[in-house]
């Protein structure tokens, strides 16, 4: 149990700071964290500050949230359609957690958009486009975030 839960935390919470960072500064912190750390003993503050450097922000929080704490966010997803964007909204209760969540738009021909929100504010809204008649919006449908969201 011990091991399913560390190692499969450990890849979604990977998966969630590529997303927040985007792919070429995780990249390239992956790649710093190898050059910097080659032949030693490495630890999480390592590849904290190498993602840190690559990125240009503070990681503090997300580590602190997703590595030494032991919650699980409560997210509140609310949607409005607003001319050409759908205007898109998640609020946080509790601490502070940096989530990114994906919304998928499904349209009335059967296509789908997935966009990647950041919801890193007690409230995080975004516009996103949109391109046809929607039939459904979705959060978390690929399941790439560790959160507990609520449609409203």
């Amino acid at each position: 149990m011990f091991r399913a839960l560390v190692y499969n935390k450990g890849a979604a919470v990977l998966h969630m700071l590529r997303r927040l960072v985007g792919d070429e500064a995780f990249f390239k912190g992956l790649r710093r964290y190898y050059a910097e750390n080659r032949f030693k003993k490495a630890g999480t503050d390592d590849l904290r500050r190498a993602m840190e450097a690559e990125s240009g922000r503070s990681l503090d929080r997300f580590f602190d949230r997703w590595i030494y704490d032991n919650e699980v966010p409560r997210l509140r997803f609310f949607s409005m359609l607003e001319g050409p964007e759908l205007v898109v909204r998640f609020e946080q209760t509790g601490d502070l957690f940096d989530v990114p969540v994906t919304v998928t738009i499904t349209y009335t021909d059967g296509k789908t958009t997935d966009h990647v929100v950041l919801a890193t504010e007690a409230s995080s809204t975004a516009r996103l486009p949109v391109t046809g008649t929607i039939r459904s919006v979705d959060a978390n449908q690929d399941g790439g975030a560790v959160a507990v969201i609520e449609r409203k």
